[in-house]
């Protein structure tokens, strides 16, 4: 559906939840309602079964059920009526209660789509949330009809189904809205029904008018599922389920949520001291949730930011291609290492051949494996580095120069191994400088040594390639 055709819809849809609101309680008002609402269940479940993929598909059939679920509920007093039969409240209590789990559940669904693996902390702050506004919702709306609920348990049920089942929309909106995931008419469209449902349900009480409450509830709720159709057609629907590629972040705002509900519980008992012992059991065990569930949305934060600081701090000292230390980090641990240290400083041979006439994709793969025989012919206490390109240094740390010459030859041997990819063999060798300091007990320059060990290299490659020189370091 195009944008302007979908906003035709929505006009018209609010022009006849208008005026389903003006003429509710007349026959008239009734046929509106009925036939605006047919329609909006019919479109609802032609998107659901257009739908390609499966889990696209499941969400909406969700909705689509839901839909069917209410109308069925509304239709069962006209229809008794028509039939002259008694109004059968249980039918309607079951059908709509069935309609707000359905509604919870594809909310809940898309979410979870949408958030693939970074669910856990929308999950936390959303139960938090609903906690907190579970507390409110049961001292306005739950809690003033449990005298009527013990004493005629379906009328009483009546009562208070609308406002739980409210609690399970908020959970699905406020689990959609803390995911990550892309935010265009779509999901405002959704969000926005979301929120008009639960508004009529839970404002049509403070209107002192039934009348005006009927006609105000049936003209916002018809609303609300024109919108939730709406949404459904949007050309960016597909939004509503498609994995997110941003990682979530803990918006400041959402501490401060987080705040409020921890404080809302004891405002409930404070506010009010007449509350029977079960009461205060339930708010009380509803205080400490709200506290373990904020505890623990912090925690999982802390959690995730120390393994962000460790991946950074990794980053910033390895080598992304191999995984060795980088420049800037071998030159931190060489200032570390004891006097008398040897470094192996080493360029491949013929790489550059095969990187240019092979592919980068070739180069890596070389690059990759003469990494892993560097470290398989040193110890773990030795320093393995890449310091750009094919130039390779290695750190025998508190090692001589006869140990230096001993794993240059094995490297040398290593090295020359050719080198698979995709079923091609690649063969390089090396050009070692080794650079030790002739008096271990000069002072330690790490820089200096490094810098004759380089210069070795280079002399290496000018006498033929594939062997190593042993710098000549100064005292």
């Amino acid at each position: 559906m195009t944008r302007r055709m979908l906003w035709l819809y929505v006009a018209s849809a609010g022009i006849t939840a208008a005026a389903a609101g003006v003429t509710s309680g007349r026959p008239s008002g009734n046929l509106v309602y009925f036939s605006a609402y047919l329609s909006i269940v019919v479109l609802v479940c032609w998107t659901a079964v257009g739908r390609r993929r499966s889990g696209d598909r499941t969400p909406w059939v969700y909705v689509a059920l839901g839909q069917a679920a209410w109308l069925a509920g509304d239709a069962v007093y006209p229809i008794s009526t028509l039939l002259q039969r008694s109004n059968n409240e249980s039918a309607s209590a079951a059908l709509w209660t069935l309609g707000y789990f359905a509604y919870g559940a594809a909310l809940f669904a898309m979410a979870r789509r949408r958030a693939g693996r970074r669910l856990r902390p929308a999950v936390l702050d959303m139960l938090t949330l609903t906690v907190a506004s579970s507390i409110v919702i049961w001292v306005v709306f739950v809690s003033p009809y449990l005298a009527e609920l013990a004493t005629d348990p379906l009328e009483g049920y009546l009562y208070v189904m609308s406002p739980l089942g409210d609690i399970g929309i908020l959970a699905g909106v406020l689990l959609l809205v803390l995911s990550p995931g892309r935010r265009t008419g779509a999901t405002r469209l959704l969000l926005l029904s979301a929120i008009l449902r639960i508004v009529a349900d839970l404002g049509m009480s403070f209107i002192p008018s039934l009348e005006l409450a009927m006609a105000v509830g049936t003209g916002v709720i018809l609303l609300s599922n024109s919108l939730l159709a709406a949404s459904a057609l949007h050309v960016n629907s597909s939004e509503l389920t498609v994995a997110a590629h941003q990682a979530p972040t803990l918006h400041l705002a959402r501490v401060w949520f987080l705040g409020v509900g921890l404080l809302t519980a004891p405002a409930a008992l404070f506010a009010r001291r007449d509350y029977a012992e079960a009461e205060r059991v339930l708010l009380f065990a509803a205080t400490v949730a709200t506290a373990a569930l904020i505890l623990a949305r912090f925690a999982t934060a802390l959690r995730s930011l120390e393994q962000a600081e460790r991946t950074l701090s990794y980053r910033s000292r390895h080598d992304a291609l191999t995984g060795l230390l980088n420049r800037a980090a071998l030159g931190e641990e060489l200032d570390a290492c004891p006097p008398g240290s040897t470094v192996l400083y080493l360029d491949l041979d013929g790489f550059k051949t095969v990187n240019d006439t092979a592919g980068h994709a070739a180069g890596d793969t070389i690059l990759q494996a003469v990494s892993q025989r560097l470290k398989a012919a040193v110890r773990d206490c030795d320093l393995v580095a890449r310091l750009g390109g094919d130039e390779f240094a290695v750190v025998l740390t508190g090692l001589g120069s006869t140990d230096g010459v001993r794993v240059a030859d094995r490297i040398l041997r290593d090295v020359a191994v050719p080198v698979d990819h995709e079923g091609v063999w690649y063969t390089v060798g090396a050009s070692i400088g080794i650079a030790c300091p002739a008096d271990t007990d000069a002072p330690w320059r790490p820089a200096a040594l490094l810098s004759a060990a380089d210069t070795a290299m280079y002399q290496a490659k000018r006498l033929g390639r594939g062997q190593w020189i042993l710098a000549d370091v100064p005292a």
